[in-house]
């Protein structure tokens, strides 16, 4: 089928427990298992993460100039199907676009999808959100089976 995406995950998809928990909804056994250990560590030039308020996942949207940057993790090998289940996690509050990624010692971006806040932006704090912070309470959130 030629299904072969790349994603930028900056939240929650940082985790492999999450994300493997998202990936693997709905999976068929005859499809391959994605191999989330092949996560490599990027950065998005030009955005900035920050909390959105009273939930426990961020946000990106377009920073003030340049210096602003948001660490997160690549993933190549996506598929169609991939997609939509992230999609579908993500939500309405998120936009799927289009992003140059750079990886630590490489100069030229590799162009990867992200998920872009689409919301009010007075809904998110002005803090970066912290991703040590939601580790401390991550086997809530991938417990819940109303998440997934």
């Amino acid at each position: 089928m030629g299904d072969n995406f790349t994603c930028f995950f900056y939240g929650t998809l940082i985790f492999p427990q999450i994300l493997n928990r998202v990936l693997s909804n709905g999976r068929k056994n005859t499809e391959p298992p994605i191999n989330i250990e092949e996560r490599i560590p990027a950065v998005l030039k030009g955005y900035k993460r920050r909390k959105v308020i009273g939930a426990v996942y961020p946000a990106i949207l377009k920073g003030d100039d340049l210096k602003d940057k948001t660490n997160g993790i690549l993933l190549k090998g996506l598929s169609s199907q991939d997609i939509e289940r992230l999609d579908n996690f993500e939500g309405d509050q998120y936009v799927r676009n289009n992003v140059k990624i750079y990886i630590e010692n490489e100069e030229k971006p590799i162009e990867a999808m992200t998920y872009i806040w689409n919301d009010y932006p007075n809904l998110l704090d002005k803090e970066d959100w912290n991703p040590e912070d939601f580790k401390k309470q991550i086997h809530k959130w991938s417990s819940n089976n109303d998440l997934f």
